[in-house]
């Protein structure tokens, strides 16, 4: 093999790599990853504030708007492979004054919602 086709099929694989999602121990994240079907086990079941705590970790921040209290957990990750999708979200609680959870659900920040000069700098 010579060494064009050896590059081409590398560029190929780390492609075809970046498509499946694939994580490597160069890409860089940061907070809380909720995972879609985590978020809608706990919308679905009307888990308390204990509950989730103790299953995804303290928010973090907290908020008060309009008597709602609104629990954030922010998530980026930027990928080290070329062609892979970097991701930058919220995932929101909201809660009544009386602790019962009234939403679930996610948000997609970008970069400048965040000011995270990282994800700026990655194109996101």
């Amino acid at each position: 093999m010579n060494k064009t086709t050896l590059i081409a099929a590398a560029a190929l694989s780390l492609t075809l790599l970046a498509g499946c999602n694939v994580r490597t121990p160069l890409d860089y994240e940061t907070g809380v990853y909720i995972a879609p079907e985590t978020l809608q086990q706990l919308k679905s079941s009307g888990a308390t504030q204990d509950e989730v705590v103790k299953q995804v970790g303290h928010p973090n921040s907290k908020s008060e708007l309009s008597g709602k209290e609104v629990w954030k957990y922010d998530y980026s990750l930027i990928t080290a492979l070329p062609g892979a999708y970097n991701k930058n979200e919220s995932t929101v609680f909201e809660w009544s004054k009386a602790g019962k959870l009234l939403d679930a659900y996610k948000t997609n920040g970008g970069a400048g919602a965040n000011g995270n000069p990282l994800l700026k700098a990655a194109g996101n």
